[in-house]
């Protein structure tokens, strides 16, 4: 047993570890910064979901031919519609524009053609 006492074992001092543990820290930040990049600059499932509402919110309106509401929110996004007049007489800007939790999503402008609003009772 008196050899065992002798040998010294070889190991890694406090300062050598938090060294690693510093470097393995802003690597781990630059790569957390590297992916959130990611996920907000791509093309991501919910942005075609927004442009394709998008179409469709702006199809319903040129078939109506007049404008119901402003504003309408379909899953969790806001969708607000504006009109304003062209030069042509008859015809009509629209404006749609999508944002979620005041983040712009998308937007959408087109020409439709303006008719009589009906009432049905």
């Amino acid at each position: 047993m008196g050899g065992i006492v002798d040998k010294k074992l070889k190991g890694s001092t406090l300062i050598e570890v938090l060294i690693a543990m510093v470097i393995i820290m802003i690597i781990f930040a630059i790569a957390m910064q590297v992916f959130s990049n990611v996920l907000n600059t791509g093309v991501s499932f919910k942005k075609i979901q927004v442009q394709n509402q998008l179409q469709l919110l702006a199809q319903e309106v040129k078939e109506k031919g007049y404008l119901e509401e402003n504003d309408r929110q379909l899953d969790s996004v806001n969708y607000q519609l504006t009109t304003t007049l062209s030069e042509v007489e008859g015809v009509s800007k629209l404006e749609i524009r999508a944002t979620q939790q005041g983040k712009n999503l998308g937007n959408l402008k087109c020409l439709f053609q303006l008719k009589e609003k009906h009432e049905e009772n």
